[in-house]
């Protein structure tokens, strides 16, 4: 049989000239290593170098087994090449047997290219799934970034605004001392001073602290006025208003806290 068929495979239209590297084959190259370079080439899409491989594995076959398997592939290589007479001429030379060994090939081929896509699919989303956890690291670490130096900034500036405040609480309480306007001191110059006046003096902060409800920027410089010794007439003459007035301050004053702790400070 093997010869009727070398005869009839030998008429087909093969390929005029083998590879190079089939070429220099030597007599110990067996007929399954023709057989997986055959199937390689056909998994690659280079059916002229499957069809050289699986007729020289065929040449090879040293026994019906092999030589059933190399006639599947090749007719199956046939088949993918459009050769339709070469495929018709083999078809009528081997048994019902090989025919099914075809339809194996043609399964097997099947098989694996499934399995190709499949490998390509799970790394495809193996590369993604690395691609997605580097950016949310990157965006994990650049939000911690921009957390870090917003808190820096915000501690320097809070550090600036201190300074600020602390040079301001200072600048009032020498305007107060010194006797000079501060008619048109307010809210922000009071604040200032509070924060200013424990770093100052701390028992003046702690008497300012035992009044009973928040006091006015006005009656913050009175307690001040008081706590350093100063007359109605200079409380009049830094406020620019009259005595009288200075006292209606120190009247209602008197209902939030105890005046007379200041002087005994």
């Amino acid at each position: 049989m093997k010869l009727v068929l070398f005869c009839l495979l030998s008429a087909c239209q093969m390929p005029e000239t083998a590879p190079n590297d089939v070429a220099t084959e030597t007599t110990v190259d067996s007929a399954a290593i023709f057989q997986d370079r055959a199937y390689e080439e056909m998994f690659n899409g280079s059916l002229v170098k499957a069809e050289t491989y699986a007729y020289r594995a065929f040449l090879m076959s040293r026994d019906s087994t092999m030589e059933c398997s190399t006639l599947s592939l090749l007719g199956y290589i046939y088949y993918r090449e459009g050769k339709q007479d070469e495929l018709q001429l083999l078809m009528q030379s081997i048994s019902p047997t090989m025919y099914v060994n075809m339809m194996d090939v043609q399964m097997q081929v099947e098989q694996t290219k499934a399995g190709r896509r499949q490998l390509v699919f799970v790394v495809a989303i193996i590369v993604l799934v690395a691609l997605f956890a580097s950016l949310g690291f990157w965006h994990v670490r650049r939000t911690r970034v921009q957390v870090r130096l917003y808190q820096q900034r915000i501690a320097s500036v809070r550090q600036k605004l201190e300074i600020s405040e602390t040079k301001v609480g200072i600048d009032v309480l020498h305007a107060i001392i010194n006797d000079q306007n501060i008619s048109q001191m307010g809210k922000q110059e009071e604040q200032a001073v509070l924060k200013t006046l424990p770093v100052v003096d701390e028992a003046l902060a702690e008497a300012l602290g035992k009044a009973t409800s928040p006091l006015t920027p006005k009656e913050t410089f009175f307690c001040i006025m008081e706590y350093y010794g100063k007359n109605d007439h200079q409380k009049a003459f830094s406020f620019c208003c009259s005595e009288q007035a200075v006292r209606s301050t120190k009247s209602r004053l008197s209902k939030k806290m105890d005046i007379s702790v200041l002087r005994s400070e």
